[in-house]
């Protein structure tokens, strides 16, 4: 390694080390400073890209692949700097609930509201615990009404409802999935307000005295968000006993990534937890179900008539995150195939009236996310494809790969660290991505050219396992890949079948080859799924750490 390179590369270490632990992480301008020299050094590696590694456009099977991980490895670099650059500045609008709390205590005469609980398969237990909450809201009782909103059609639930004392609505068919159950009870209640939340959702007892000011007192808010908060660990965190050592996989969107939209007057409503007039559902016609998510449509089909979707960044409602890796994957499949409707869709960020051109862009930034799935899917096949074919991803490399790419890697996982406030640990999110890289690849294709006829399909909740299960079809794939991957450096290495030419950038090679097996490895551990009991609450970590989490992985695979 050259040693200008490797002086560059250990400053670059040196100085992020000092960014992520000496610099105030909510100060616009540090933030601002850290997002440009994150885009100086990725400006620096696509051009280094573009005109030192891509050979001629070819259709041979070589320049093919190389060409592929290229373009697919741009659209993860676009949605980088779209997003990293939207985490500037953040809002943070509890002064002013504070203010409409004391206001609201102060009205004699609040308005009625609705508390919506669509619910389809969720047992008696975690029912139970939703209406409890929810009947210990801080409001007048007399202005409150909670509705169970049953699309499963069972007859213990009525009773359910009766012992309670709330409201149970039966639709007796189930088209339009979860929207369609909410627009079936709209007719069937009278509340001025509806608070929408999902059956394994329990409500803060302050939850309206903190969300529905903002619609009463401020005007231009259509509809009020909080985030999702959750009780129990997610898969990834409960195999790999990361429960206590980072983050549920959502919590970095929920409470960082959302309070940056809406610094821009962009945050969506995420399904659960959300507040909005009834006023402004009847301008829309009822809850939009031109797309399996409609809680982003109602969000911009909102937008489109000058009413702003506002996030309140307060724990005010906590649920359950899937407790099963197919759940896990079955769930945002969903999601997936959801946003990619919103691009065909009239009131989409391409047809859709009424919206800016900022609007738009930040409206097709979730259809983005979903298109970067294919460069960590092609990322885990390149060294097996390298070390079996001799083709390299990056061809031509040179000492950019020192100097260039190695510097840029460290700098986005460290600035991502620090401008995350350590709700994202890179490493443990390379996991998280990976896990669903192939199926959620597999289902933005099909929802690219068929974008609509996939059913609503519930997440269960509240699921046991009394022993060890492992997900094989869901494992198999990282297994072998994963041994494909040792085979071809065993070939190679020990010299017994060289396809490669060993030189000094195999270093790199084998770096690159460790750290894709790495994450193979974690994600076959997690598909050996722990035995659980059922829905254990436990402490929600809010922020991660660096040495938590090597020792969680650590106990994991060594026992």
């Amino acid at each position: 390694m050259p040693g200008d390179s490797l002086v560059l590369a250990l400053a670059l270490a040196a100085g992020l080390v000092l960014l992520a632990t000496d610099t105030p992480t909510r100060n616009p301008w540090f933030r601002l400073a850290a997002v440009l020299f994150l885009h100086a050094l990725t400006i620096a590696y696509v051009g280094w890209r573009w005109s030192d590694t891509l050979p001629a456009f070819a259709g041979t099977p070589t320049a093919l692949w190389v060409w592929a991980f290229f373009a697919a490895e741009a659209v993860a670099i676009v949605y980088e700097v779209w997003s990293v650059s939207v985490l500037i500045r953040v809002t943070n609008h509890t002064p002013e609930a504070n203010r409409y709390e004391a206001a609201l205590r102060a009205t004699p005469d609040l308005p009625m509201v609705d508390v919506f609980v669509p619910t389809y398969s969720e047992n008696a237990e975690i029912l139970e615990r939703t209406i409890r909450a929810a009947l210990a809201l801080d409001y007048p009782r007399d202005r409150l009404k909670i509705w169970l909103l049953d699309d499963g059609k069972r007859p213990w639930l009525k009773e359910l409802c009766d012992k309670y004392g709330v409201g149970c609505v039966v639709r007796p068919t189930n088209e339009h999935g979860k929207a369609g159950n909410l627009n079936y009870a709209l007719p069937r209640t009278a509340g001025e307000y509806l608070l929408v939340i999902d059956a394994d959702f329990e409500l803060d007892p302050r939850f309206l005295l903190r969300a529905l000011g903002f619609l009463l007192f401020r005007i231009g808010i259509g509809l009020v968000q909080t985030p999702q908060h959750f009780r129990n660990p997610d898969p990834v965190q409960y195999n790999l006993f990361g429960g206590r050592a980072w983050t549920e996989e959502q919590f970095f969107f929920m409470t960082m990534a959302q309070s940056a939209r809406d610094s821009y007057g962009n945050a969506f409503c995420v399904g659960s937890g959300w507040v909005v007039p009834r006023a402004r559902l009847t301008e829309l016609g009822g809850f939009p179900q031109s797309s399996i998510c409609e809680d982003l449509e109602i969000t911009y089909a909102l937008k489109a008539r000058g009413w702003r979707t506002l996030f309140l960044n307060e724990p005010l409602a906590i649920g359950l995150a899937p407790e099963s890796v197919p759940e896990y994957i079955k769930q945002r499949a969903r999601w997936c195939s959801g946003t990619i409707q919103h691009a065909y869709i009239k009131t989409g960020p391409f047809r859709g009236r009424g919206l800016s051109w900022l609007d738009r862009l930040f409206y097709l930034e979730p259809i983005l996310y979903w298109f970067t799935f294919p460069f960590t899917v092609l990322m885990l096949f390149a060294p097996a494809v390298f070390w079996l074919t001799g083709v390299s991803a990056i061809p031509g490399a040179g000492d950019g790969l020192y100097a260039i790419l190695l510097p840029r890697f460290v700098a986005a996982w460290v600035v991502m660290y620090w401008l995350s406030e350590g709700r994202v640990i890179p490493p443990i999110s390379a996991v998280q991505r990976s896990l669903g890289a192939f199926h959620f690849t597999a289902a933005l294709a099909k929802a690219v050219v068929q974008p609509f006829g996939r059913p609503f399909q519930v997440t269960a909740k509240g699921q046991a396992r009394d022993r060890v299960v492992i997900q094989w079809a869901i494992l198999r794939p990282f297994a072998v890949l994963a041994g494909l991957t040792l085979f071809g450096m065993a070939l190679n290495l020990t010299g017994w079948y060289e396809v490669v030419t060993i030189n000094s950038l195999t270093a790199v090679d084998v770096a690159w080859s460790v750290y894709a097996l790495t994450l193979l490895a974690l994600c076959v551990f997690v598909c050996v799924e722990r035995p659980k009991a059922g829905s254990a609450d436990a402490p929600e970590v809010r922020k991660g750490s660096v040495v938590g989490t090597a020792t969680a992985l650590a106990r994991r695979v060594f026992g």
